[in-house]
């Protein structure tokens, strides 16, 4: 290529693609208009609750994201490093304002994030930071919560958020048994948020892009069975645009075993709130079968010949409930969303 255009380098090709494409982004902040939005979420956190608080200030050169205002770290480790949320912060900008631009230096240089010392967006060295995930996906929809007001046609409701992960040691139930663990670690999804025009997706991750792996694989790992794997009915908020739906699983160990079962869930007690009139999203539920609750955080364990189910959040609903059309509430009640 080089020969072909007669270059000596890609430098000044590097500055055109820059620069267009700092324009372009710079361009796309006008559809929100200069000015500081704010957006505060309460979700579970390890054992308390934890806020969530965020400042944007937009101008003609950018945005700047400040997290003051959120809870202070933790000693457990679902601490979010400020690089974590930065990225989740511009992914959601950039879905709301520039979908069709490229992503490189320039589109995201605009995006700036900052926030005090001691809170759980900003963890350092040595605060514990290995599930950050499950807070970290949290800033998405935090920071289109901010600017929800000034693109109403474009930002959805909140979602599940997180992804419900978790780790399984398979583990004999005889403990006299020297045979190591099997670990199994398995992706899940709850439903996304009602958007102004459509319903919420279900069983779909957002703002991960993770998809789950299949049964059938999970049960070749080790020795677990999924007993049921299905659409949780009535689980995403109501609005002229329902949100997405979550999901039941159902699952347990292989005969002569027992479960070590790591659990990283929230959205339990502060479920996906709706937007412009709509209903919440159905909170989160992990149980065993026998009624037992599980806690959504921490090492539990599974005895031999129980079942554990998780029941996973739905999605906020979008808009007026009473304005869903006759016949998307009949094509819910036929496919079995409502019960």
């Amino acid at each position: 290529m080089l020969d072909e255009f007669a270059l000596d380098d890609l430098g000044d090709l590097a500055e055109f693609v820059f620069n267009r494409t700092g324009m372009a982004t710079r361009r796309a902040l006008g559809a929100v208009g200069p000015g500081v939005y704010t957006n505060e979420m309460v979700v579970d956190g390890y054992g308390e609750p934890v806020t969530l608080a965020v400042a944007i200030t937009v101008t003609d050169i950018g945005m700047h994201a400040d997290f003051s205002g959120t809870s202070p770290v933790c000693g457990l480790g679902i601490n979010v490093p400020l690089g974590y949320a930065h990225a989740y912060f511009t992914y959601g900008m950039l879905v709301a304002l520039a979908p069709e631009l490229p992503n490189n230096f320039a589109s995201l240089d605009v995006f700036k994030v900052s926030a005090p010392d001691g809170v759980i967006l900003n963890a350092q060295h040595p605060d514990p930071v290995a599930v950050r995930h499950v807070l970290g996906h949290f800033v998405t929809d935090l920071c289109l919560g901010a600017i929800a007001n000034a693109l109403p046609e474009r930002v959805p409701a909140e979602g599940a958020g997180a992804l419900w992960n978790f780790q399984a040691s398979a583990r004999s139930a005889d403990l006299a048994d020297p045979r190591p663990p099997v670990e199994m670690l398995m992706f899940n999804s709850g439903g996304t948020g009602a958007r102004p025009c459509l319903d919420g997706l279900t069983a779909t991750a957002f703002p991960s892009g993770v998809r789950t792996m299949s049964v059938e694989a999970t049960e070749q790992i080790g020795p677990i069975v999924i007993w049921r794997k299905e659409i949780r009915p009535n689980s995403g908020g109501t609005g002229k645009q329902r949100g997405g739906l979550g999901q039941v699983i159902e699952l347990g160990p292989s005969e002569g075993y027992r479960f070590d079962f790591s659990a990283m869930f929230d959205r339990i007690d502060h479920p996906a709130r709706g937007r412009c009139g709509g209903g919440d999203g159905a909170p989160g539920k992990v149980y065993l079968e026998d009624g037992t609750p599980f806690a959504g955080k921490g090492r539990q364990v599974v005895p031999e010949g129980q079942r554990l189910i998780l029941e996973l959040p739905g999605g906020g609903g979008h808009g007026d409930p009473a304005e869903r059309s006759p016949e998307a509430v009949e094509n819910d009640r036929q496919q079995g969303y409502v019960t």
